[in-house]
């Protein structure tokens, strides 16, 4: 789901530049064409690209500034920059290598420089950037938080992970005690690009973890923007309807607006009125979709703070933040008070850890015993998969050879993004490949190559430390539009979930191709959705209770063809159970009544 990218963006265009794009882009080209030896005209027309929306056509203008004025650090940076917004990984760390070269005392180019070397997986690379970063500018906030807080995507095995999770512990610790020692902090926290995203992924207890990163984040803003931080307290009249504000920069085509657009869209209009704050870069028709459906739809850029004055404005009387830690900016949001209730909800199924978001809304169906205790907030429950999902359609049929894959292989598909693998699945794998001689391993690739490279490394090593002769049995395809991913899907054999971060959309599309699911409960909700999706359709007999027998029902699932085609039958006649459902969003429609008469209670006692 995510994104934890520093990007190039219409901000790096040339001032004044707004609807006019087209016109400065065709008076870039021309002055282009007059000065073709000139780098700065390169310079213009690749801002003027970016500024039209035209991001892909950048590179090629500044890799031509690079040429013809090789020794200008701000070129290689640029271009570095803009690769890396368009995840060209690899080209972009060596764009940026160039820029820190010529200009090693830029904390900017090193910051740049450790972001796009910790996404290709190299760690050490970004670890030396941070900290010459922070050697030029040892005030920098944003400096100081990556060095302390970086996280692999991919680790060696489960020692590497406990040594990064101990860093990671000791780094936040260390941050809280500088922090009386740096008063600038609190006049760049409003610009710090940090997500906190691959905590999540490390499949550990993270809640003290998380609350002591809100503490930290809270702490500066509280100095930065305190009157942010107040409760901006409105009495509703009991007769008004209830005012639903969504803020999210993910109100798109993807896994949040795929979720989540079934709440704003189904909250019934005699009882609520739905606002949504979009704070994203890339809208498209779903975005239209529900600008056409909302009573207000606003699209918001800026500062933090601007963002979050334009929702206080006219605040609504319950904010819904559906995916803290998708975005930089929504950790921010999170830990400031834009109305009067606030909650969160799974997009980034773990808890914010902040003081300002009192509720989280989740599934009841995926949720453990004992959920509460995992998350600061109050947890709010819903039936189902918590959101009304529609079928997808039936894709495209595909031949295993259109995709690489042997005919007459057993295809164990892992739809999962390879930074939700992690070392302690690595055995389960292992034995599935020792104990079927036809078994194919699918994944699909990770955007940074360093990743990929460090993912089969690591099962390389397993396999050699196992003596499993290489047979080609790895294979990865390519990331794959919606509707070709569930083709993908629908040729193999069996999906293998991951208990530490399940799937989620991966597995609902897999079931819609009635494509079996091998599940293993986790311990926390993330680790749970794929085995609660199966409870849901009749098939709990697919939810492993250890490795042993999760390798054995793979194994059984793949290599039997007529189990696997009952499973598929009852796979598909279930489905109704699962896609379509509205109970989940008149759910969440009495949950959002009930805090809101709890919040008016408590402001009929609060001073206006």
């Amino acid at each position: 789901m995510s994104d934890y990218r520093i990007g190039a963006s219409s901000a790096d265009a040339m001032p004044g530049w707004g609807n006019d794009a087209a016109a400065r882009l065709e008076q870039a080209l021309t002055t282009t064409r007059a000065h073709p030896n000139r780098a700065e005209a390169w310079v213009g027309l690749g801002q003027a690209f970016i500024a039209a929306g035209q991001t892909q056509s950048a590179p090629r203008c500044f890799a031509r500034a690079t040429e013809l004025d090789p020794s200008n650090a701000v070129h290689w940076a640029r271009l570095g920059k803009v690769l890396h917004s368009l995840h060209q990984y690899r080209p972009a760390q060596d764009a940026l290598r160039q820029a820190c070269a010529i200009e090693p005392g830029s904390p900017q180019w090193q910051l740049l420089l450790g972001s796009v070397s910790t996404e290709q997986n190299d760690v050490d690379g970004a670890l030396e950037a941070y900290g010459r970063a922070r050697g030029v500018e040892p005030e920098n906030l944003q400096c100081a938080v990556a060095e302390a807080l970086l996280l692999p995507p991919v680790y060696r095995d489960m020692a590497d992970l406990e040594r990064w999770r101990s860093r990671y512990e000791a780094g936040l610790s260390r941050l809280h005690a500088e922090l009386p020692r740096h008063p600038s902090w609190h006049t760049q926290v409003l610009n710090l690009e940090w997500q906190n995203f691959s905590l999540a992924h490390q499949g550990g207890d993270d809640r003290v973890l998380q609350e002591r990163y809100a503490e930290l984040i809270a702490s500066l803003l509280a100095r930065a923007a305190p009157d942010l931080q107040a409760v901006p307290y409105r009495l509703p009249r009991d007769d008004r309807k209830i005012r639903v504000g969504f803020l999210s920069s993910e109100l798109r085509t993807c896994t949040i607006g795929d979720y989540f657009s079934s709440w704003i869209l189904g909250l019934p209009r005699d009882r609520f009125e739905v606002r949504c704050y979009f704070t994203g870069h890339l809208p498209d028709s779903l975005t239209a979709k529900l600008a056409a459906a909302c009573d207000r739809f606003e699209t918001l850029g800026g500062t933090v703070d601007s963002i979050a004055q334009r929702v206080r404005l006219d605040p609504p009387d319950i904010l819904i933040l559906p995916d803290v830690g998708m975005s930089p900016q929504s950790y921010l949001l999170a830990n400031l008070r834009l109305a009067p209730v606030q909650c969160a909800a799974w997009g980034h199924p773990v808890t914010t850890g902040s003081r300002h978001v009192e509720h989280y809304i989740s599934c009841a169906d995926m949720e453990p015993i004992g959920a509460g205790s995992h998350y600061r907030e109050n947890l709010i429950l819903l039936p189902g998969l918590g959101v009304r999902y529609a079928r997808p359609l039936p894709p495209k049929v595909r031949a295993r050879v259109q995709l690489g894959l042997p005919h007459g292989a057993h295809v164990y598909v892992c739809p999962n993004r390879l930074h939700k693998i992690l070392p302690d699945r690595d055995a389960v794998l292992l034995d599935i490949l020792a104990r079927d001689p036809q078994a194919v391993l699918v994944f699909f690739d990770a955007v940074a190559p360093g990743q990929r490279q460090a993912f089969v490394e690591r099962l390389q090593r397993g396999m050699q430390a196992r003596g499993i002769a290489p047979r080609r049995q790895i294979k990865f395809l390519p990331i794959l539009p919606h509707a070709e991913f569930r083709s993908a899907l629908s040729v193999a054999d069996i999906m293998l979930d991951t208990p530490n971060f399940s799937g989620g959309s991966s597995a609902l599309d897999a079931l819609a191709v009635g494509l079996p699911i091998v599940a293993q409960e986790g311990r926390f909700m993330r680790g749970r959705q794929s085995a609660a999706m199966l409870r849901m359709i009749g098939l709990p007999e697919l939810i492993a209770v250890d490795d042993f027998r999760y390798v054995e029902l793979a194994l059984r699932v793949a290599g039997d063809r007529a189990y696997r085609a009952s499973l598929s039958e009852r796979i598909m006649a279930g489905l109704p159970r699962l896609f379509d459902r509205g109970e989940s969003v008149d759910a969440l429609g009495e949950a959002l009544a009930g805090l809101l008469m709890d919040s008016r209670n408590t402001s009929r006692l609060s001073p206006k």
